[in-house]
Formats: C-alpha cells, sequence, structure tokens
C-alpha cells in the first residue's frame, strides 16, 4: 500500500527511511511529504526483502529522489538495517519512532508524554523493549518508565509458544502451578539465564495473560491471542486489577506481580473468561493513567500520544482515552499513519531531520 502523508515541517533534505523488519515498509520525504509504502511482511522471509528492495529503488526512481539522510531501526539484526548499512544511515530507537509517528500524524507542537506499547523493539540499552514511556519532542525523547523486565525463555520461541512466556510470569511470582508441565524446565532455563533475553513488552504480557484466560499454548499468527482476548472482554465489567509502580532512577517502573496472581485467582476461583479478559484490559488502562498522570504533574505536560501495536487493541484504546480524558489530559491516537511498525519510517523521517548531524 503506498500512502501520501503530509509533514508538519518541511525536511531539510530528502530522506529514506528504512523502517522496522516485522512489517517491512519504507517512507522516502522531500520537501513537506512523505510516500510511505508498506505491506512487505517480515523481511526475515527472502522473497518479502526482494520485493523490498526493488520497491524502494523503484519508488526513488519514479520520485526522482536522492536521499542525502538514509534513517533505520536501531535494532542491529534487522534485514532493513542491514540494507541502510552501506548507506552510512542514521539509526532510530524503535519506540522513539513509534512516538514521532504520533506527533507528526497530529502535527503536534512542544512536548508531549508519549506510550509506546508493541512485541518487540531494539532498546538503546540492548534489552527488548516494548512497554514504554517517554517524554520529550522530535529533538529529544527521554525514557521515563516502562514495565519491569522479564525473561523471555527460548527467546524468540516465546513469541511462537506464548504458555513460555506466562510460565516466565508464573515463575516472577514463585507460582508453583499446574498450567503448564514444562514449568520446572522454564524456572531452570531462568536461573541459569540460558536464552532468556529480558523484554518490558506489553505485547508479550498479553501473550502470557492469554495463554492463561485461553488455555492456549502455541499460536499461528502475529497478536493472536490478544485479538482473542480483545474479542472475548465483557465490556459490562469496570473493575481492575491492583499493581505497583516503583520510582528507580528517575524512571516509573510498571509492577505487574499483582496483575498476574490476581488473574490467576480469578481463574482458580472459575471466574467468567470474558470478565477476567476485560478486567486485565481495565488494568492496562489504569497503568498507562496513573504512570502518565505522574508524569503529567513532574514535567508539567497535558498533552499524551499512544502508538505501537498493542494500541491496535480498540477496546484497550477507548478505556484508555476514558481515563487519560477524564485526568485532564488530551490524547491523541493514530489516524493517518499506522499505529503498529508501518508507521514506524514516519517517525525515523522526522526524527532524522530534527538530529541528524549531516542535516
Amino acid at each position: 500500500m503506498t500512502r501520501r502523508i503530509t509533514l508538519p515541517f518541511k525536511v531539510k533534505k530528502p530522506i529514506l527511511a528504512c523502517g522496522a523488519d516485522l512489517k517491512g515498509a519504507f517512507a522516502i520525504a522531500k520537501g513537506s511529504e512523505a510516500v510511505l509504502v508498506d505491506g512487505f511482511g517480515d523481511l526475515s522471509d527472502p522473497d518479502n526483502f526482494i520485493k523490498y528492495e526493488k520497491a524502494i529503488k523503484f519508488q526513488l526512481k519514479k520520485l526522482k529522489i536522492k536521499p542525502k539522510i538514509v534513517a533505520c531501526d536501531l535494532h542491529p539484526g534487522y534485514f532493513s538495517t542491514r540494507f541502510a548499512e552501506n548507506l552510512k544511515p542514521y539509526k532510530v530507537q524503535h519506540h522513539e519512532a513509534h512516538i514521532a509517528s504520533a506527533i507528526v500524524d497530529h502535527a503536534i507542537k512542544g512536548k508531549v508524554i508519549g506510550v509506546a506499547f508493541d512485541g518487540t523493539g531494539y532498546g538503546s540499552d540492548g534489552k527488548i523493549w516494548g512497554g514504554e514511556f517517554f517524554v520529550g519532542d522530535l529533538k529529544s525523547l527521554k525514557r521515563a518508565g516502562h514495565f519491569e523486565y522479564i525473561p523471555m525463555p527460548g527467546g524468540d520461541k516465546a513469541i511462537r509458544d506464548p504458555w513460555r512466556m506466562a510460565a516466565s510470569y508464573l515463575n516472577m511470582i514463585k507460582a508453583r502451578s499446574t498450567y503448564f508441565k514444562k514449568q520446572k524446565l522454564i524456572d531452570m532455563i531462568i536461573a541459569k539465564n540460558i536464552n532468556s533475553p529480558v523484554t518490558s513488552s506489553v505485547g508479550r504480557f498479553f501473550d502470557a495473560v492469554g495463554s492463561l484466560i485461553l488455555s492456549k499454548n502455541a499460536v499461528s499468527k502475529e497478536a493472536e491471542l490478544p485479538m482473542e482476548l480483545e474479542a472475548i472482554a465483557d465490556h459490562s465489567t469496570k473493575d481492575a486489577y491492583k499493581f505497583d509502580i516503583r520510582k528507580s532512577g528517575g524512571l516509573s517502573l510498571v509492577d505487574v506481580s499483582k496483575v498476574v496472581k490476581g488473574v490467576l485467582a480469578d481463574l482458580s476461583a472459575k471466574k467468567n473468561k470474558a470478565v477476567v479478559s476485560a478486567k486485565f484490559h481495565n488494568t492496562i488502562a489504569c497503568i498507562i493513567n496513573k504512570v502518565t498522570a505522574d508524569l503529567s504533574n513532574r514535567y508539567k505536560l497535558c498533552n499524551v500520544v499512544l502508538s505501537g501495536g498493542v494500541f491496535q487493541n480498540r477496546l484497550l484504546t477507548v478505556r484508555t482515552a476514558e481515563l487519560l480524558e477524564r485526568s485532564g489530559l488530551k490524547v491523541y491516537v493514530h489516524s493517518g499513519v499506522p499505529t503498529n511498525d508501518s508507521g514506524i519510517p514516519i517517525g525515523q523521517i522526522a526524527i532524522a531531520n530534527s538530529r541528524a548531524r549531516c542535516v
């Protein structure tokens, strides 16, 4: 799909933004307009990457543009990043690009509080991010909070086998559950740090809770369990689980131990799964509201942008917006630019244009 995006600024030099990997997309900007091309799928698939590479060359020729700046994701293993490496790229952190894309989408002036929730993104500390809070603008976005890190047993296998993430959260609360026969194996893998990178991802948290509520150990497509959780949720339920937020080094850290315990207690009590799902959605909305309200008071900001694939979940987005607006905050969700990784190139353009030294 090809979209023309009007930018709220003029790029100082033509820019090619290479996007991320799981949802291959790129954008080319000149003047105050960007052409966003997406729909290439996972670029780790050779056929998808060939189509992606050919499309970039075709669009550059069609638009008669020779980019002076090339922007890409910070992840060193992304195929889009490797493609850009030959062009001396300006690297942009994944979740900062998400927030920047939302700022561009609404032509927001001034600083914002940014909430970037998704499945995977390479963090500036080398860890896997995905439950992030930022403050700032296109020139500088500061990480102000995140969900506490938790191991992903088996690495990428935990994406395809969400029971692994569920077992990791059970390990976190020291639960000896009968939900998974391989719980002891996961406990051992985590204890010995065998292929268990840590993540702050809300997408992975949805996977874990989805596995528990829906009794599913494997998935065949991206965001399968989060979509099923949203579909079954009882919209009349307004209750939520307890959670903790602690401060460390100026960051707000979200501890979801009580959330997991609450879900397990409800499931053990044979509560309706539709109610449990709704309570979980409400809890994530409450967490966002609590952290952003605190950041609003601390930094005297009132504009909040929501970005990332997790916000394709309409129930979560609506509940979150309701709470934030009740707290007196102005909420921005995506409209013209995709909220998932397809919108990443627009954020890369905005940040590279604001920060790259070669501009």
